[in-house]
Protein backbone atom coordinates (compact mmCIF):
# COMPACT_ATOMS: atom_id res chain seq x y z
CA UNK A 1 0.00 0.00 0.00
CA UNK A 2 1.31 3.21 -0.35
CA UNK A 3 2.30 5.64 2.09
CA UNK A 4 -0.41 8.07 1.75
CA UNK A 5 -3.10 5.92 1.59
CA UNK A 6 -1.69 4.19 4.99
CA UNK A 7 -2.08 7.58 6.37
CA UNK A 8 -5.48 8.03 5.15
CA UNK A 9 -6.70 4.67 6.35
CA UNK A 10 -5.12 5.93 10.12
CA UNK A 11 -7.26 9.62 10.01
CA UNK A 12 -9.80 7.68 8.93
CA UNK A 13 -10.12 5.35 11.40
CA UNK A 14 -9.32 7.80 13.98
CA UNK A 15 -12.10 10.10 13.14
CA UNK A 16 -14.31 7.69 13.20
CA UNK A 17 -13.50 5.88 16.73
CA UNK A 18 -13.80 9.19 18.02
CA UNK A 19 -17.42 9.45 16.63
CA UNK A 20 -18.36 6.22 17.89
CA UNK A 21 -16.75 6.96 21.42
CA UNK A 22 -18.75 10.36 21.69
CA UNK A 23 -21.74 8.65 20.75
CA UNK A 24 -21.81 5.95 23.33
CA UNK A 25 -20.76 8.33 25.99
CA UNK A 26 -23.34 10.85 25.23
CA UNK A 27 -26.14 7.53 25.25
CA UNK A 28 -24.14 6.18 28.53
CA UNK A 29 -24.57 9.92 30.17
CA UNK A 30 -28.01 10.14 29.37
CA UNK A 31 -29.00 6.49 30.58
CA UNK A 32 -27.31 7.35 33.37
CA UNK A 33 -28.91 10.65 34.62
CA UNK A 34 -32.06 8.75 33.82
CA UNK A 35 -30.53 5.78 36.44
CA UNK A 36 -29.38 8.65 38.80
CA UNK A 37 -32.95 10.56 38.78
CA UNK A 38 -31.77 13.67 37.08
CA UNK A 39 -34.04 15.99 36.24
CA UNK A 40 -34.63 15.93 31.67
CA UNK A 41 -32.01 18.87 30.63
CA UNK A 42 -29.83 19.31 33.50
CA UNK A 43 -27.47 16.66 31.93
CA UNK A 44 -27.52 19.36 28.90
CA UNK A 45 -24.22 21.42 30.59
CA UNK A 46 -21.85 18.05 29.86
CA UNK A 47 -23.46 16.79 26.95
CA UNK A 48 -24.89 19.71 25.15
CA UNK A 49 -28.33 20.25 22.96
CA UNK A 50 -28.22 21.10 18.93
CA UNK A 51 -31.43 23.01 17.86
CA UNK A 52 -33.36 22.47 14.49
CA UNK A 53 -30.71 24.18 12.56
CA UNK A 54 -28.16 21.74 13.69
CA UNK A 55 -25.94 24.54 15.68
CA UNK A 56 -25.72 23.87 19.27
CA UNK A 57 -27.56 25.79 22.00
CA UNK A 58 -25.33 24.50 24.64
CA UNK A 59 -21.97 23.31 23.89
CA UNK A 60 -21.01 19.81 25.41
CA UNK A 61 -19.95 16.42 23.85
CA UNK A 62 -22.93 16.97 20.68
CA UNK A 63 -20.66 19.68 19.84
CA UNK A 64 -17.86 17.65 20.08
CA UNK A 65 -19.57 15.04 18.21
CA UNK A 66 -20.51 17.67 15.29
CA UNK A 67 -17.07 18.31 14.61
CA UNK A 68 -15.49 14.64 14.95
CA UNK A 69 -17.95 13.98 12.08
CA UNK A 70 -17.07 17.33 9.81
CA UNK A 71 -13.43 15.33 10.32
CA UNK A 72 -14.92 11.99 9.01
CA UNK A 73 -16.17 14.11 6.09
CA UNK A 74 -13.15 15.82 5.45
CA UNK A 75 -11.29 12.74 5.00
CA UNK A 76 -13.32 11.00 2.88
CA UNK A 77 -14.01 13.64 0.26
CA UNK A 78 -10.90 12.16 -2.05
CA UNK A 79 -12.70 8.68 -1.76
CA UNK A 80 -14.06 8.48 -5.37
CA UNK A 81 -16.82 6.03 -3.93
CA UNK A 82 -17.89 8.94 -1.70
CA UNK A 83 -17.33 11.54 -4.20
CA UNK A 84 -18.84 10.13 -7.05
CA UNK A 85 -21.86 7.98 -5.75
CA UNK A 86 -22.61 8.23 -2.05
CA UNK A 87 -22.69 11.92 -1.88
CA UNK A 88 -25.80 11.58 -3.88
CA UNK A 89 -27.58 9.24 -1.28
CA UNK A 90 -30.28 10.63 1.02
CA UNK A 91 -29.51 9.21 4.50
CA UNK A 92 -26.05 8.14 3.80
CA UNK A 93 -24.32 10.65 5.20
CA UNK A 94 -20.06 11.15 6.38
CA UNK A 95 -20.41 8.81 9.50
CA UNK A 96 -22.13 6.08 7.61
CA UNK A 97 -20.25 6.29 4.38
CA UNK A 98 -16.99 6.92 6.48
CA UNK A 99 -17.33 3.94 8.48
CA UNK A 100 -18.42 1.88 5.16
CA UNK A 101 -14.81 3.05 3.53
CA UNK A 102 -12.84 2.30 6.44
CA UNK A 103 -14.80 -1.49 6.61
CA UNK A 104 -14.42 -2.02 3.08
CA UNK A 105 -11.25 -1.40 2.40
CA UNK A 106 -9.02 -1.38 5.24
CA UNK A 107 -7.93 -3.82 7.73
CA UNK A 108 -6.50 -3.01 11.22
CA UNK A 109 -3.91 -5.47 12.50
CA UNK A 110 -2.42 -5.44 16.18
CA UNK A 111 1.22 -5.52 16.47
CA UNK A 112 3.43 -6.43 19.01
CA UNK A 113 4.46 -3.47 21.05
CA UNK A 114 7.91 -4.48 20.75
CA UNK A 115 9.19 -6.27 17.81
CA UNK A 116 6.20 -5.17 15.77
CA UNK A 117 5.14 -9.10 14.60
CA UNK A 118 1.26 -9.52 14.51
CA UNK A 119 0.06 -10.60 17.07
CA UNK A 120 -1.84 -14.12 17.72
CA UNK A 121 -4.63 -13.34 20.19
CA UNK A 122 -2.71 -10.66 21.95
CA UNK A 123 0.29 -12.43 22.23
CA UNK A 124 3.43 -11.92 20.19
CA UNK A 125 4.26 -15.17 18.63
CA UNK A 126 8.70 -13.90 18.13
CA UNK A 127 9.08 -12.47 21.41
CA UNK A 128 6.02 -13.87 23.52
CA UNK A 129 4.96 -10.62 24.84
CA UNK A 130 1.14 -10.30 26.06
CA UNK A 131 -0.23 -6.85 24.41
CA UNK A 132 -2.51 -6.70 27.27
CA UNK A 133 -2.25 -4.22 29.95
CA UNK A 134 0.39 -2.43 27.78
CA UNK A 135 -2.49 0.59 27.52
CA UNK A 136 -2.83 1.38 23.81
CA UNK A 137 -2.28 -1.06 21.10
CA UNK A 138 0.02 -0.20 18.04
CA UNK A 139 -1.47 -1.18 14.43
CA UNK A 140 -1.03 -1.60 11.30
CA UNK A 141 -2.95 -1.44 8.01
CA UNK A 142 -3.78 -3.79 5.52
CA UNK A 143 -6.18 -3.72 2.38
CA UNK A 144 -8.94 -5.89 2.28
CA UNK A 145 -10.15 -8.00 -0.60
CA UNK A 146 -13.72 -9.07 -1.25
CA UNK A 147 -14.16 -10.93 -4.86
CA UNK A 148 -17.92 -11.42 -4.42
CA UNK A 149 -20.72 -9.76 -3.24
CA UNK A 150 -21.14 -12.82 -1.40
CA UNK A 151 -18.10 -12.35 0.60
CA UNK A 152 -19.14 -8.26 1.64
CA UNK A 153 -22.26 -9.58 2.67
CA UNK A 154 -20.92 -12.40 4.88
CA UNK A 155 -18.32 -9.60 6.53
CA UNK A 156 -21.29 -7.11 7.16
CA UNK A 157 -22.92 -9.90 9.15
CA UNK A 158 -25.73 -10.58 6.24
CA UNK A 159 -25.39 -14.21 5.61
CA UNK A 160 -27.71 -17.04 5.95
CA UNK A 161 -26.82 -20.13 7.80
CA UNK A 162 -29.80 -22.97 8.36
CA UNK A 163 -31.98 -20.06 6.94
CA UNK A 164 -31.57 -16.90 9.49
CA UNK A 165 -29.43 -14.73 10.16
CA UNK A 166 -26.70 -15.66 12.41
CA UNK A 167 -26.26 -14.05 16.28
CA UNK A 168 -22.93 -13.65 18.16
CA UNK A 169 -22.33 -16.36 20.22
CA UNK A 170 -19.54 -17.18 22.60
CA UNK A 171 -17.09 -20.14 21.87
CA UNK A 172 -18.65 -20.99 19.59
CA UNK A 173 -16.03 -22.92 16.78
CA UNK A 174 -18.33 -22.81 13.62
CA UNK A 175 -16.45 -20.65 11.32
CA UNK A 176 -20.15 -20.24 9.96
CA UNK A 177 -21.49 -18.22 13.06
CA UNK A 178 -17.95 -17.13 14.73
CA UNK A 179 -18.41 -13.85 15.31
CA UNK A 180 -14.73 -12.95 14.92
CA UNK A 181 -15.76 -14.10 10.82
CA UNK A 182 -17.87 -11.63 10.51
CA UNK A 183 -18.06 -7.55 11.96
CA UNK A 184 -20.39 -6.78 14.81
CA UNK A 185 -19.65 -2.57 13.71
CA UNK A 186 -20.64 -4.00 10.23
CA UNK A 187 -24.29 -5.06 11.21
CA UNK A 188 -25.17 -2.20 13.81
CA UNK A 189 -24.59 -0.43 10.15
CA UNK A 190 -27.61 -1.96 8.58
CA UNK A 191 -29.92 -0.63 11.34
CA UNK A 192 -28.20 2.92 10.88
CA UNK A 193 -29.14 2.73 7.20
CA UNK A 194 -32.98 1.34 8.24
CA UNK A 195 -33.15 4.36 10.54
CA UNK A 196 -31.38 7.13 8.27
CA UNK A 197 -32.81 6.04 5.03
CA UNK A 198 -36.39 6.01 6.49
CA UNK A 199 -36.47 9.68 7.22
CA UNK A 200 -34.57 10.65 4.32
CA UNK A 201 -36.55 8.87 1.90
CA UNK A 202 -35.13 8.19 -1.74
CA UNK A 203 -34.45 5.37 -3.90
CA UNK A 204 -33.97 2.33 -1.20
CA UNK A 205 -37.09 3.53 0.74
CA UNK A 206 -39.00 2.92 -2.27
CA UNK A 207 -37.36 -0.71 -3.16
CA UNK A 208 -38.41 -0.74 0.99
CA UNK A 209 -41.92 -0.50 0.39
CA UNK A 210 -42.38 -2.37 -2.84
CA UNK A 211 -40.43 -5.40 -1.08
CA UNK A 212 -43.09 -4.90 2.17
CA UNK A 213 -45.86 -5.17 -0.19
CA UNK A 214 -43.92 -8.21 -1.90
CA UNK A 215 -43.58 -9.99 2.03
CA UNK A 216 -47.39 -9.62 2.34
CA UNK A 217 -48.07 -12.11 -0.46
CA UNK A 218 -45.34 -14.15 0.19
CA UNK A 219 -45.49 -14.09 4.16
CA UNK A 220 -49.36 -12.95 4.49
CA UNK A 221 -48.90 -15.19 8.24
CA UNK A 222 -45.97 -13.15 9.65
CA UNK A 223 -46.05 -10.17 11.66
CA UNK A 224 -46.17 -6.73 10.41
CA UNK A 225 -42.59 -5.75 11.94
CA UNK A 226 -41.68 -9.67 10.92
CA UNK A 227 -42.41 -8.69 7.16
CA UNK A 228 -40.85 -4.63 7.82
CA UNK A 229 -37.72 -6.01 9.16
CA UNK A 230 -37.50 -8.44 5.91
CA UNK A 231 -37.90 -5.74 3.51
CA UNK A 232 -35.46 -3.51 5.24
CA UNK A 233 -33.06 -6.31 5.18
CA UNK A 234 -33.26 -6.85 1.50
CA UNK A 235 -32.95 -3.06 0.81
CA UNK A 236 -29.66 -3.13 2.97
CA UNK A 237 -28.30 -6.06 1.34
CA UNK A 238 -28.83 -4.35 -2.22
CA UNK A 239 -27.31 -1.26 -1.05
CA UNK A 240 -24.23 -4.08 -0.14
CA UNK A 241 -24.39 -4.87 -3.71
CA UNK A 242 -24.47 -1.68 -5.31
CA UNK A 243 -21.63 -0.12 -2.84
CA UNK A 244 -19.84 -3.39 -4.28
CA UNK A 245 -20.46 -3.18 -7.60
CA UNK A 246 -19.00 0.72 -7.62
CA UNK A 247 -16.22 0.08 -5.68
CA UNK A 248 -15.24 -2.74 -8.21
CA UNK A 249 -15.98 -0.57 -11.21
CA UNK A 250 -13.82 2.89 -9.46
CA UNK A 251 -11.04 1.12 -8.76
CA UNK A 252 -10.82 -1.15 -11.73
CA UNK A 253 -11.81 -4.31 -10.74
CA UNK A 254 -14.28 -7.35 -12.27
CA UNK A 255 -17.45 -7.73 -11.71
CA UNK A 256 -19.20 -11.12 -10.84
CA UNK A 257 -23.41 -11.22 -10.01
CA UNK A 258 -24.46 -12.28 -6.61
CA UNK A 259 -25.10 -15.97 -6.30
CA UNK A 260 -28.57 -16.18 -6.75
CA UNK A 261 -28.14 -15.24 -10.51
CA UNK A 262 -24.79 -16.79 -11.18
CA UNK A 263 -25.90 -20.04 -10.00
CA UNK A 264 -29.26 -19.87 -8.54
CA UNK A 265 -31.28 -19.56 -11.80
CA UNK A 266 -32.50 -16.01 -11.15
CA UNK A 267 -33.17 -13.92 -14.30
CA UNK A 268 -30.38 -11.70 -15.09
CA UNK A 269 -32.87 -9.20 -16.39
CA UNK A 270 -34.28 -8.63 -13.11
CA UNK A 271 -30.73 -7.36 -11.77
CA UNK A 272 -31.03 -3.87 -10.50
CA UNK A 273 -28.40 -1.81 -11.22
CA UNK A 274 -26.53 0.26 -8.76
CA UNK A 275 -29.11 3.78 -7.77
CA UNK A 276 -27.47 7.24 -7.96
CA UNK A 277 -25.23 5.70 -10.00
CA UNK A 278 -25.50 5.20 -13.83
CA UNK A 279 -23.27 7.37 -15.84
CA UNK A 280 -24.18 10.32 -13.24
CA UNK A 281 -27.67 10.23 -13.21
CA UNK A 282 -28.17 11.18 -9.17
CA UNK A 283 -31.77 9.05 -9.46
CA UNK A 284 -29.76 5.99 -10.68
CA UNK A 285 -31.88 5.63 -14.26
Amino acid sequence: MEPRWTEIASDLSYAVKNYVGLTKMIVQIANRAQAYGIKPGHEELLIGRIDKSGEPKTRGLESLKGIAERRIGRVIKDFPLWAEWMINIPGIGPVIGGQLINLYYFKSIPVCPKCGADLEDFTCPICKTEAKGQGVLKYRTELRDFPTISSWWHFMGRHVVDGKIPKRRKQKEDEEINPNKWSAVGRKLGYDFKESTNKKGGLYKEYTLKRKQYRQETHPDATKGHRHNMAWNESWKLFLSHFWQVAHILDGLPLTDPWAFAHGGHDQESIIPPYYWNGGDPKGK
